[in-house]
């Protein structure tokens, strides 16, 4: 057996190359873009025809230059980036720093709870003034209780109640703009009829169950999110994402429903996140799935999503998605005999209908659980990493770990009468929340950060 393959090879025009800037200076993890100007004999551009780019360390290793142009080292020292196409070819130098913008981080306070795994929190300001800390709890020790912390003294969260419900897991907490009401997700219920519980926050301090809804979650809903009066639930039996109308939170009804691959059931949906009029969805093994839930541009609405947008990684098991800028950040959640693993796959959304990786955070002894970002850092709950807090201002390619992108970090452990876990970190979710970093630790409770961060330098 044989075939023939015949190949038209056209003669190459490029004849001279220059890039801009010849020479840069910058620190690890940031990145220098680069102009580079190809033309032929005549000096017309030619922007159709392929260059090869290449870094060289001129006294140190760990630098890279991407088909977009851009270069990025994780190592200090003088790198030269090259360019070229058959004989022509340019050059440039750049030196590059230590980042070095590590800041201390000190604990302000701690809820221990160490008879029940701790899951999701959410941190607001209640329509008493006061401030508070609502935490689900999982299966290890009965996950049937949401606490109540009132936080407005940071250094001494005060535990004020709890709301019962009959669940095996109480995983996600959420709590709308107003502070009117909230809603907790119910996993493992006796009767098998699981879906939302509406809260009353009348008296924060002092949440009273207002209603619910099992009809179509009755497989249980593992984490919701709230856009206004809509509510997006993770439906466990069903991998679909089910749309509530809470616009009488007395009386909360489906309205919609979305999934990927309708009628096909080896999927599973584990997290949604929206803002702007986009909904990006953690679809594990397929990916990152984008909605248009309102943004006005493939004619989506809140109840009516329309597709936008997929990607997808070898890695798998997309857990979480959090859009900051041009960038979402994806995170896995991938379990090994060792412990959890998984990492930060930064993706480039500019183009919202071409999604494209481009960096990633990658703690090689932890893994990567709940993330929030704010004023362009990202805080990661990394399970057995404990809570790691990352610069993700300017252009972000390679790994940012590597580059010295992290700026603080915390391990959430306490001792043996506080934990249930003595000694352990195993972060759940992180929030920032005036001025603090809230962070639940599955085996510890509640944790009050203070990180005195610099503000981001963009280069």
């Amino acid at each position: 057996m044989q075939a023939t393959l015949e190949l038209d090879v056209a003669a190459n025009p490029i004849r001279s190359i220059t890039m801009e800037p010849q020479t840069a200076t910058a620190r690890t993890g940031d990145v220098v873009a680069f102009t580079i100007d190809a033309r032929d004999a005549d000096g017309r551009p030619v922007t159709d025809a392929a260059l090869d780019l290449a870094v060289v360390g001129l006294d140190a290793n760990g630098a890279f230059v991407f088909e977009d142009r851009t270069f990025v080292a994780e190592q200090p020292g003088a790198y030269r980036v090259l360019a070229s196409s058959g004989p022509a070819s340019a050059a440039a130098v750049v030196e590059v720093t230590p980042r070095d913008v590590t800041v201390p981080v000190e604990l302000v306070g701690h809820g221990a709870v160490a008879h029940v795994a701790t899951s999701d929190l959410w941190v607001f300001e209640g329509r008493d003034g006061r401030d508070y800390a609502y935490t689900g709890t999982h299966a290890q020790g009965g996950g049937q209780r949401m606490f109540v912390w009132d936080v407005t003294d940071p250094a001494n969260p005060v535990l004020t109640d709890s709301v019962v419900v009959d669940a095996r897991v109480v995983n996600d907490v959420k709590v709308n703009d107003d502070a009117s009401w909230a809603i907790i997700t119910r996993e493992g219920a006796s009767t098998r009829r699981n879906g939302i519980v509406v809260l009353d926050l009348t008296e924060p301090a002092h949440p009273t169950i207002l209603a619910e809804l099992t009809d179509s979650l009755t497989g249980g809903v593992h984490n919701v999110w709230i856009n206004g009066d809509v509510v997006y639930a993770v439906n466990d039996g069903t991998s679909a994402m089910n749309i509530i109308d809470l616009s009488d939170p007395a009386n909360p009804k489906n309205v919609g429903r979305w999934e990927i691959r309708p009628g096909e059931t080896d999927k599973t949906l584990h997290d949604v996140w929206a803002r702007d009029g986009y909904a990006y969805l953690s679809y594990w093994d397929d990916g990152l799935v984008i909605l248009d839930v309102g943004a006005g541009t493939h004619g989506g609405t809140p109840t009516e999503p329309a597709f936008v947008s997929q990607i997808s990684y070898p890695e798998g098991n997309t857990h979480v998605a959090w859009r900051n800028g041009d960038y979402v950040f994806v995170g896995d959640e991938i379990g090994t005999p060792d412990g959890m693993r998984g990492f930060i796959h930064v993706i480039d959304v500019s183009d919202i209908e071409n999604p494209r990786q481009v960096a990633k955070y990658d703690l090689p002894e932890a893994g990567a659980h709940n993330v929030w970002v704010e004023d362009d850092v990202l805080y990661i709950a990394y399970y057995q990493g404990g809570l790691r807090i990352v610069d993700v201002s300017g252009t972000l390619r390679g790994d940012l770990y590597r580059q010295g992108r992290e700026i603080g970090f915390y391990r959430t452990r306490a001792p043996e009468g506080k934990s249930l876990v003595p000694n352990q970190p195993q972060a759940w979710g992180p929030q920032v929340f005036k001025g603090n970093v809230f962070v639940s630790d599955m085996y510890s409770g509640l944790w009050i950060i203070k990180h005195a961060r610099p503000r981001p330098v963009t280069f």
